[in-house]
C-alpha cells in the first residue's frame, strides 16, 4: 500500500505539471484558440483528481481494514467502540498531519476538476490560465507531501512496531480529544473552505495575466467563493462547539494560533465577497477584489504554515518541518507579491468606478467594510505570529494572550456591526438625509424596543456577574479588570447590544418592506411575497439573513464572553449533599464507573439541578480514561436554559470531596442560533439561481 500510495502522489504531481504546461502554452493560430472538448490540459486535471482520489481511498481502506502497514494508520486509528466508531475510522483520514494535508490536496483537486468540467467547452485564455494557476497550487501541495517525510501519508510502519501477524506492538492511536462528533465534521468543512478559496485567487491572477479587467473572472468564481466561505464558517463554528464541550474550560474561542488561522481568511473573505458585489453591480472595487483574493489565499496558506512550520507554539500544531517552512512561506509571500506586482503592471486595466461623493453612501460603507476586515485579518495574523518575530518589531517575541485580542476585537466588532446595520439603507454615490430618515425611522422603533429588553437583561442578570466576579479577586477578577474601568467595560457591552438591536431590526424591516412592495405589485399574499423574495432574490436575501445572524451572534457574544459566572467548589461525597451557584442548587446523587469493551473506563457523577425550588433535571459530567493512550479526558456536561447554559466539569473525587467547576454562560444560545442563521443566509446566497430579481 505504501508503494501504491506514493505512486498515486507522483502521478498527481506529474499530471498537474503537464496540465500547467499545456494550459499556459500561448496559442499559435486561430485553430489553437478554438475550444476543444478533449483539451489535454483539462484531461490532465481530471487525471490528477483521479490519482488523489485513489490515494485517499487507499488510506480509508487501510483504516477500515485495520491495515497497520502504514505508519499514519497506526498513529491515527480510533479505539472507539460506540455507534460512531465507523465514523471515527473515516475521520482518521484527516486526524493527523499527513492525512489532513492529503485530504486538503484532494479537495483542491476536486475543485480543479469542477472548474475543468465547467469550462472545458469554452477553454478561453482566462479559463485556461485560471485552471493552470489552480494546478500550480495543487502541484506545490503534492510536492509538499512527496518531498517532506513528515508530510508523507504513505510511510511504511517500522518493522519493530508489528508482530508476525500484523498486530500492533506499540501503544499508538488517535488522540482521544478527537473522538467527538464535532471533530468528525469540523476538519472537512474547514478544508472545503480552504481549498475553495484557492479558486478566486487563481482567477484573479489569471485576469491579470490575460489583461482582462472585466467581471468575467468574478462571474466564474463568485458562487464558489461564497460556498467556500460558508464551509469555512461552518468549520469554525463546529470547532467552537468541540472546544466548548470537549476541552473542559467552558469557552469556545481562546485565540489559539491555530484557531486564529481559520478565522483570518474568513475575515478577509467577507471583504472579498463584498468587493465582488461592487465589481458586478457598479464596475468598481476591481483592485480591491484582486488583492482581497490574494490576501485571503495567503491567509489560508498561513494556516498550514503555522501548524507545520514550528514557528508558533500551539496545542494544535504539528512538529517542525523545514520543507513546510520554505514551501508554504514561499506560497504566502509569492501570492501577495504576484497580485501586487500584477496590479501595478495592469493598473489601468483594473481601474474601476471606485469614487463616492459622500461618506454616507453605499460605496463608502463597502469601503469601510473592506478596510475593517482586511485590517482585522492582517492585524490578527501579525499578532498570531508575533512570538516568532524579532524583538525590535512591535510585540516581537511576545505571545499575545486572549485579553489582548479581545481588547481590539470587541470595540472594532461593535463598530463594524453598526456599519452593516446602516449600509442597506444607504444609496449609491450619495445618500439624501430626508430619504434616509424615512427609511430608518420605522426600524429605529423596533430597535428601541429590542434594545430596551436587552438592557433589562443586562441590568438584572449580566452586570451583577461583573460585580460578583471582581469581588472574588485572583485570576477570575483579572479576566474582567484587565480590560480597564468598569465604565468602559459596560460601555462596550451596551454599545454591542445597541448595534445588535439596530442590525436585527433594520434587517427584519427590509424583509417586511420588500414583501409588502412585492405583494402590492404582484397581487400576492404577504407570506407568499416574502417566500418569493427569499427564493428568487437569493444573493441579496441570503446576505440579509447572514447580517441578521451576525446581529444575533453579537448578543450571544456580549453575554457568553463578557459576563460568565465561574465558580470552583466542592461537595461531600455523600448522596444528598448540595452546593449552590448563583440561584442554582446542585444535589449529588451518585457516581458510576463503567468499563468499555476496549478497556476504557467511563466515570460520571450525577447531580440534580433546581432553581427556585423547581427541578430542572439532572446533569452528569464525567471523565474517560483511555487504556491504550493512557490519557484522561474530561467530559463536560451542559444543561441548557433559554437564556443561559449551566456548564459543569467534574474535577475528580479525593478525600471524600467532589471537586466541581460550574460556569453560567448567559445568552450563549444566541451565539449558536445566530451562527445557524449566518450559515443559512450564506447557503441561500451561494445557491445557484437564474432569477436575479433584486429585493
Amino acid at each position: 500500500m505504501a508503494t501504491l500510495g506514493t505512486l498515486t502522489l507522483a502521478l498527481a504531481l506529474l499530471a498537474s505539471l503537464v496540465s500547467i504546461a499545456v494550459l499556459l502554452r500561448a496559442p499559435r493560430s486561430e485553430e489553437d484558440e478554438r475550444p476543444r472538448t478533449l483539451h489535454p490540459g483539462y484531461l490532465a486535471t481530471f487525471v490528477a483528481a483521479g490519482a488523489l482520489t485513489v490515494a485517499v481511498t487507499i488510506i480509508v481502506i487501510a483504516f477500515f481494514g485495520s491495515d497497520f502497514s502504514l505508519k499514519y494508520v497506526v498513529e491515527n486509528h480510533s479505539t472507539d467502540v460506540s455507534s460512531l466508531a465507523w465514523l471515527y475510522k473515516l475521520s482518521g483520514l484527516w486526524a493527523g498531519r499527513e492525512g489532513s494535508l492529503l485530504f486538503w490536496t484532494w479537495l483542491l483537486a476536486l475543485f480543479s476538476a469542477w472548474i475543468a468540467y465547467r469550462r472545458m467547452n469554452i477553454a478561453d485564455r482566462l479559463s485556461n490560465t485560471g485552471l493552470a494557476i489552480t494546478n500550480l497550487v495543487l502541484a506545490l501541495f503534492s510536492a509538499g507531501m512527496m518531498l517532506s517525510e513528515p508530510n508523507n501519508p504513505f510511510k511504511a510502519t517500522p518493522a519493530e512496531w508489528l508482530g508476525p501477524n500484523g498486530q500492533l506492538l506499540v501503544n499508538a492511536a488517535m488522540n482521544p480529544l478527537l473522538q467527538h462528533w464535532a471533530m468528525i465534521l469540523h476538519p472537512p468543512t474547514l478544508f472545503v473552505g480552504y481549498a475553495g478559496l484557492t479558486i478566486p485567487f487563481a482567477f484573479a491572477i489569471a485576469a491579470i495575466i490575460t489583461n482582462d479587467g472585466s467581471k468575467a473572472w468574478v462571474a466564474i468564481v463568485d458562487r464558489i467563493t461564497v460556498f467556500s466561505w460558508l464551509f469555512l464558517g461552518a468549520g469554525i463554528g463546529l470547532g467552537s462547539v468541540w472546544a466548548y464541550v470537549v476541552l473542559g474550560w467552558g469557552g469556545y474561542w481562546a485565540w489559539d494560533p491555530v484557531e486564529n488561522a481559520s478565522l483570518l481568511p474568513w475575515l478577509t473573505g467577507v471583504a472579498l465577497i463584498h468587493s465582488f458585489t461592487v465589481y458586478r453591480r457598479r464596475d468598481g472595487f476591481k483592485r480591491w477584489a484582486v488583492m482581497n483574493a490574494a490576501i485571503t489565499f495567503a491567509l489560508v496558506i498561513l494556516g498550514t504554515f503555522i501548524t507545520r512550520s514550528g514557528i508558533v507554539q500551539s496545542v494544535h500544531a504539528f512538529e517542525k518541518d523545514p520543507v513546510s517552512l520554505v514551501l508554504f512561506l514561499t506560497m504566502i509571500v509569492g501570492s501577495v507579491a504576484a497580485a501586487a506586482f500584477g496590479l501595478w503592471y495592469r493598473w489601468e486595466t483594473f481601474a474601476g468606478n471606485d469614487e463616492f461623493e459622500s461618506l454616507t453612501s453605499k460605496e463608502a460603507a463597502y469601503y469601510y467594510n473592506n478596510v475593517i476586515m482586511v485590517v482585522a485579518g492582517v492585524l490578527v495574523a501579525y499578532l498570531t505570529i508575533s512570538s516568532a518575530l524579532p524583538s525590535w518589531l512591535p510585540f516581537g517575541g511576545q505571545s499575545i494572550v486572549a485579553t489582548g485580542y479581545n481588547a481590539i476585537a470587541r470595540p472594532l466588532g461593535v463598530f463594524y456591526v453598526f456599519i452593516i446595520a446602516v449600509c442597506p439603507m444607504l444609496a449609491w454615490r450619495k445618500t439624501n438625509g430626508a430619504a434616509l430618515w424615512g427609511l430608518v425611522k420605522a426600524p429605529l422603533v423596533g430597535a428601541s424596543v429590542l434594545f430596551t429588553v436587552l438592557m433589562a437583561e443586562w441590568a438584572i442578570n449580566l452586570r451583577p456577574v461583573y460585580t460578583a466576579m471582581v469581588s472574588t479577586g485572583g485570576n477570575d477578577a483579572r479576566t474582567f479588570l484587565d480590560y480597564g474601568p468598569e465604565a468602559y467595560y459596560s460601555l462596550v457591552a451596551i454599545l454591542g447590544l445597541m448595534a445588535a438591536s439596530l442590525l436585527i431590526s433594520n434587517t427584519v424591516w427590509l424583509f417586511i418592506q420588500g414583501a409588502r412592495r412585492r405583494a402590492a405589485a404582484k397581487k400576492e399574499g404577504f407570506f407568499s411575497a416574502l417566500a418569493n423574495i427569499v427564493l428568487k432574490s437569493r444573493t441579496q436575501s441570503g446576505g440579509y439573513l447572514a447580517h441578521l445572524g451576525i446581529g444575533v451572534i453579537l448578543i450571544g457574544l456580549v453575554g457568553s464572553s463578557m459576563y460568565v459566572l465561574n465558580v470552583n467548589t466542592s461537595v461531600a461525597d455523600a448522596p444528598g449533599s448540595t452546593f449552590a451557584v448563583s440561584d442554582y442548587v446542585f444535589t449529588y446523587k451518585d457516581t458510576q464507573n463503567v468499563q468499555l469493551p476496549n478497556g476504557d473506563t467511563k466515570s460520571t457523577v450525577t447531580f440534580g439541578v433546581s432553581r427556585d425550588g423547581r427541578q430542572l433535571g439532572d446533569i452528569s459530567p464525567g471523565t474517560t480514561q483511555f487504556a491504550l493512550q493512557d490519557q484522561t479526558r474530561r467530559d463536560a456536561a451542559v444543561l441548557a436554559e433559554p437564556l443561559r447554559d449551566i456548564f459543569v466539569v467534574w474535577g475528580g473525587t479525593q478525600g471524600g470531596q467532589i471537586a466541581m467547576n460550574v460556569k453560567v454562560n448567559p445568552l450563549i444560545g444566541f451565539a449558536w442560533g445566530g451562527f445557524g442563521l449566518l450559515l443559512l443566509g450564506a447557503g441561500i446566497a451561494a445557491w445557484p439561481s437564474s432569477d436575479r430579481t433584486r429585493l
